[in-house]
């Protein structure tokens, strides 16, 4: 830095600040030192990239010496495997994270939080639990083995301190589709068998037929052993991801497609409750367009309905809402938990069912049976996996996007960081073991997370209380529960979807921010409503990927000016003070520059400058022609008055006659040229500001020198400026510079616009005789020639923009 200026500091140049901080006592720096307070005053030559790179140094790039593939190859698998005790220790801790997480544990001031929370989200897991296994077709007492094994084992890997682990709305709908897509076959040549199955009415399983054989035994094995061996391919998916490092796989699944998705499933989990609240049977339907006939169907046997059923969930609904609209989110800041209205609910309806024989008297369907105790350990059946591996990448995908985001909700809220890595092996453990323990797949809940963190949940200590709670049901209360109906069941599942439905919400503010995640959104959940989960969802990350390229291929371009007395330059179609410099055209592309977007720079490079290379090429050409065709005609008639004279027609004495024709044809012919001068552009240099191109493949890098070299065909030289290290090495891997000087690559738009002025006048100087000619072009043609004409006048406005501007030979100074 250049230091000068006076030998004292004045307190009205200096204002507040720090004196101890100056680099010399007594010495200003230089780019403070200017005539009027507040302007910057630079003083600077004018850059190209490769001078800029000469006088400061570039760093050099020390490449590495090449090895062949097997040395690379054992490098980097004796790297990644070279143990020291502190790397083990590393790996053991990252593994664990519980460890420094219990390390931090302020005893006993968090343990107080923990066991209210513990016990709330405990007592939570019961109806849930019970409720979301029906959406998955397995029987109630799958959601409490989901509630207990992946809770204990996610306090040991998961690196959250927050989140509720257990069923989940959406996670167990796409288990419940597989299920029953698995098992349809069975199911349908089992009722076959079954004489007037159709006279059966009640509530079952989602997705079946509710007749008899959704009760049967074999049946129920069949199902649990589908789930589980969809578990254990979710979690060894996740397990492969997290040891491979993908946890940033998740993040093209964007909050548009998300949010379009899980309000989709929404929709297919409400479809599937909807008959329980009836009491009706329905016959299974298979995708496309699942929805719209299992409508079709309900809306034929709503003659059917059961009465009691309704009633019940009817009566249920309202209890729900009206307890947690009007008193657990009105008084939550005064109330130390929420009422847990679903365990009441379960409570009394169980209790009621069995007071009034419902099963009996009134033909509604009730959980059964429920076995006590923990189930014995047993290996998932593998005769089905084959055709399920798909199937368990989509939902280990789903799964963990939707619990990693809750997760780093509540981390950012908290102040600490998860590691997504870690989360996807901490679910992949979860799901694995949990395979051999008649559990379905896992994940965190929305409604379960916040109530955890609301209620003075600090770490995941209140999981393991939680899942006390649920160890005392299923070794103790399970079988208490045999009467209760599955149409409370159904409301509480009804009513917990109220967060997912007012996710229509987004489509207002999506439609004002971008019409490209609008149409994500929407996209997504149709394509969830009308083909499926599963298919839904490819479609929509498919759509939200093909945005991307819609954004880059058709990108925001426009031609920058000159903000006057300043080096800043902006879009004029934003500004209305700036101002083109005569005869230089800047134009700013806004997008990496790759195959599909190659003709879009183009052709808005040649719309936007009003300089089309191949156009005036083409025009050059046909009054080439046309002056071939002139001499032609010239020649033609000198020829008739040659052969005329011979024929006798005209003495010798009239040969000075036809030297005066022949002197006047080629008169009249330079006239005909003059007026008919070689047509050019108004401009003389385009500059291309490369501000906003992160990279550029080599498609887009040889039709960037074919655009050059056409534009210099035509005399317009193209300057780039503002090229980021990774486009330059891009370029110059792509051989760019072996047809074109690396001069013409700039630092700024302004050392750019400062080179092209200079050249231009330097044209304009040499000799008379092409001065002559430019001035004569620019007297005859106007605008056509009024680039050559402008430099100056350019140059000479820069120079004099009121004192404020200086542009010597070798350097440029800007007050701003």
């Amino acid at each position: 830095m250049d230091y000068k200026g006076d030998d004292k500091l004045e307190e009205n140049d200096w204002g507040s600040i720090d004196k101890d901080t100056l680099p010399r006592r007594g010495r200003v720096i230089s780019i403070l030192n200017t005539d009027r307070p507040g302007t910057l005053k630079v003083n600077r030559p004018v850059y190209s990239q490769v001078t800029f790179e000469e006088i400061h140094g570039n760093r050099p790039t020390v490449k590495p010496e090449k090895k062949r593939i097997c040395e690379q190859l054992r490098s980097t698998v004796a790297s990644r495997f070279t143990c020291s005790k502190e790397c083990t220790k590393n790996v053991f801790l990252e593994i664990f994270p519980f460890i420094l997480i219990m390390k931090e544990y302020q005893f006993p001031r968090w343990l107080f939080g923990d066991l209210i929370a513990g016990m709330t989200v405990g007592i939570m897991h019961l109806p849930q639990g019970m409720a979301y296994a029906l959406l998955a077709s397995m029987p109630p007492i799958q959601g409490l083995y989901v509630s207990f094994f992946p809770v204990i084992l996610y306090f040991f890997f998961g690196s959250s301190r927050h989140v509720s682990v257990g069923t989940f709305a959406v996670v167990c709908l796409m288990v419940g589709t597989i299920v029953d897509r698995e098992t349809a076959d069975w199911v349908s040549s089992t009722v076959s068998g079954q004489p007037n199955n159709s006279s059966v009415n009640g509530t079952g399983s989602p997705g079946s037929d509710h007749s008899k054989a959704d009760e049967d035994p074999e049946l129920i094995k069949i199902k649990i052993g589908i789930a589980m061996a969809v578990t254990l391919l979710t979690g060894l998916w996740q397990l492969c991801m997290g040891v491979c490092r993908l946890g940033f796989l998740t993040i093209y699944l964007s909050d548009p497609m998300i949010s379009g998705f899980t309000t989709g499933a929404a929709i297919h989990v409400f479809t599937t409750q909807v008959k329980y609240i009836f009491g009706v049977r329905l016959l299974r339907q298979k995708e496309p367009f699942k929805l719209i006939k299992t409508y079709i169907d309900l809306f034929k046997n709503i003659p059917n309905t059961n009465v009691a059923a309704l009633i019940i969930a009817v009566v249920c609904i309202l209890v729900l809402v009206l307890v947690k609209e009007c008193i657990n989110n009105r008084f939550k800041e005064k109330m130390k938990m929420p009422i847990p209205i679903e365990l009441i609910l379960v409570v009394a309806g169980t209790v009621v069912s069995y007071l009034g024989k419902f099963e009996e008297s009134f033909d509604v369907l009730t959980v059964g049976s429920v076995p006590t105790g923990i189930p014995a350990p047993s290996f998932p059946p593998v005769d089905r996996m084959g055709s399920l591996i798909a199937d368990a990448f989509a939902i280990a995908v789903v799964s963990f996007t939707v619990s990693v985001s809750m997760a780093k909700i509540l981390a950012k809220n908290h102040n600490y960081e998860i590691n997504a890595s870690q989360e996807l092996i901490a679910y992949g453990v979860c799901n694995c073991v949990g395979s051999c323990f008649s559990s379905f797949v896992c994940s965190a809940s929305l409604s379960r997370s916040l109530i955890q963190e609301t209620v003075g949940g600090k770490t995941q200590v209140a999981g393991l209380v939680s899942s006390v709670v649920i160890l005392i049901v299923l070794l103790a209360l399970g079988p208490l529960f045999k009467t209760l109906p599955n149409s409370v069941l159904a409301s509480i599942i009804l009513v917990a979807l109220k967060g997912m439905f007012l996710q229509f919400k987004e489509l207002k503010r999506l439609w004002s921010v971008s019409k490209y995640d609008f149409a994500v959104w929407l996209v997504t959940f149709l394509g969830v409503i009308l083909f499926g989960v599963e298919l839904g969802l490819v479609i929509g990350l498919g759509f939200s990927l093909l945005t991307v390229v819609f954004r880059t291929q058709s990108p925001y371009t426009c031609l920058y000016g000159r903000v006057p007395h300043t080096d800043i330059y902006k879009d004029k179609n934003s500004y209305r003070v700036v101002q083109e410099i005569p005869g230089i055209k800047i134009f700013h592309f806004e997008s990496p520059m790759y195959y599909a977007n190659v003709e879009h720079f183009r052709n808005r490079l040649y719309l936007l400058t009003e300089a089309n290379p191949t156009a005036l090429k083409a025009a050059r050409a046909k009054l080439k022609e046309k002056r071939e065709m002139l001499e032609k005609k010239k020649e033609n008639g000198l020829r008739n008055r040659k052969k005329t004279s011979k024929n006798g027609h005209l003495q010798m004495e009239n040969h000075a006659e036809i030297e005066v024709h022949i002197v006047n044809a080629e008169a009249v012919s330079l006239v005909v040229t003059q007026e008919e001068e070689m047509p050019r552009f108004n401009i003389h240099h385009i500059i291309f500001d490369c501000s906003s191109v992160s990279f550029i493949d080599s498609v887009a890098a040889k039709a960037l020198s074919q655009v050059i070299k056409e534009y210099a065909e035509v005399e317009v030289t193209v300057l780039l400026c503002h090229c980021k290290g990774q486009l330059r090495e891009m370029l110059q891997r792509a051989g760019f510079f072996n047809n074109h000087e690396k001069g013409i690559v700039y630092l700024t738009v302004h050392d750019a616009v400062v080179a092209a002025l200079e050249k231009q006048e330097d044209l304009l100087a040499e000799g008379n005789g092409f001065l002559v000619k430019l001035k004569k072009d620019a007297v005859t043609h106007g605008s056509l020639a009024s680039s050559t004409s402008s430099a100056t006048q350019s140059m000479a406005e820069l120079e004099n923009d009121d004192g404020e501007e200086v542009f010597e030979n070798d350097a440029s100074s800007v007050d701003v």
